[in-house]
């Protein structure tokens, strides 16, 4: 559909939280470094998840003794939680074994435990010291802003380790979609039920392969049954309505600027798509003046490339053609448009006669 633009834009900066505490106590307390901690801080955001509503992450991992490869399993989803500027983990405090070396993992999905997906730390094989989550699921059942952290891998000390440094990014995409009227000024268009349909809404994540894979569909897609995976982005407030700008003394009336509709943002999983199968689809009601004109859905097919932690604007202009009515117009036909004058026979008559 020609009246489908898409433009999209890169986020800032992902979600960053550092940490480097440096302590010379030597006591068996977590100021030591004998015992492990963590700590992290968030930089300015727009998105989900930020430094004022960030509070719990859930951490996975372990270490490899020294010169063996096979991890022990020290962290296996335990919470931590932000209390003022200290992040606390739940249970016994986990102790540093010198030499040994450690790597860690953590998720957040908008504070709260995955309950649409399985995280795990693979202590052996090939994928010893990675963290997965499989069968994780994004529509509109999950909708959730999920950041994800990888600790360097650290070799401990006896004492004198520093909390563990993490850097939180997000793992999914984000999109959202502008709606413009292309119809003259005194035409209105409500809109309603925005969705992405037929989207992939699950997949795994893998530390080892830095990303997403394995990417299918919940649902076959079957547009005669109304069955298709979707994503629908929330419309806020109760006018959804777009109208064209009112230039000033048209028709002898005001300037009335453009109406737009932004909508709300849906997350959706990172992947490249091979064909145009994913649809925009969106229901209009166009009015003119207190007349119902047309009332029917929408759609436009794309073909999108979606990235891990960006976020996608589709501008979308609603014209006629768009939505399926027709102006009504005249012409006159060049060459039988006008009748010529009948000749009526000459009638004679005689005044004064």
């Amino acid at each position: 559909y020609s009246m489908l633009k898409r433009s999209f834009f890169y986020a800032a900066a992902a979600l960053a939280f550092a940490a480097c505490t440096n302590t010379d106590v030597i006591e068996e307390n977590e100021a030591s470094g004998a015992i492990i901690g963590f700590n992290s801080h968030v930089s300015n955001s727009t998105r989900a998840i930020t430094m004022g509503n960030f509070t719990k992450f859930f951490v996975y991992g372990g270490y490899t003794p020294k010169d063996q490869s096979d991890y022990h399993t020290v962290f296996n989803g335990v919470a931590v939680s932000k209390d003022a500027d200290k992040w606390t983990y739940e249970g016994a405090s986990k102790y540093w074994v010198e030499n040994a070396t450690y790597k860690f993992y953590a998720y957040s999905c908008e504070n709260i435990a995955l309950s649409k997906g399985t995280p795990s730390f693979t202590t052996s094989g090939s994928d010893a010291g990675t963290f997965k989550i499989t069968d994780f699921e994004c529509n509109d059942t999950h909708q959730h802003d999920l950041i994800f952290a990888e600790s360097a891998s650290i070799v401990a000390k006896e004492t004198g380790n520093s909390e563990v440094s993490l850097s939180f990014k997000h793992i999914l995409s984000k999109v959202k979609a502008v709606f413009k009227s292309g119809f003259d000024s005194d035409f209105t268009i409500t809109i309603s039920d925005v969705q992405f349909r037929n989207v992939y809404d699950k997949a795994d994540f893998s530390s080892k392969a830095d990303g997403w894979g394995n990417q299918t569909r919940s649902i076959a897609y079957n547009e005669a049954a109304s069955e298709w995976t979707k994503v629908t982005l929330p419309l806020e407030g109760s006018d959804n309505t777009i109208q064209a700008a009112n230039p000033a003394g048209s028709e002898g009336g005001d300037a009335v600027a453009a109406k737009e509709l932004t909508t709300g943002t849906g997350y959706v999983l990172p992947v490249t798509y091979s064909s145009s199968d994913v649809t925009l689809s969106f229901k209009i009601e166009v009015k003119q003046g207190a007349d119902v004109i047309k009332t029917d859905y929408v759609k436009g097919n794309i073909q999108p490339t979606w990235a891990p932690g960006t976020s996608y604007t589709y501008n979308v202009t609603v014209n006629g053609s768009a939505a399926g009515v027709e102006k009504i117009e005249f012409s006159v036909d060049a060459t039988d448009g006008l009748q010529d004058w009948t000749e009526s026979p000459v009638t004679d008559f005689n005044i004064g006669g």
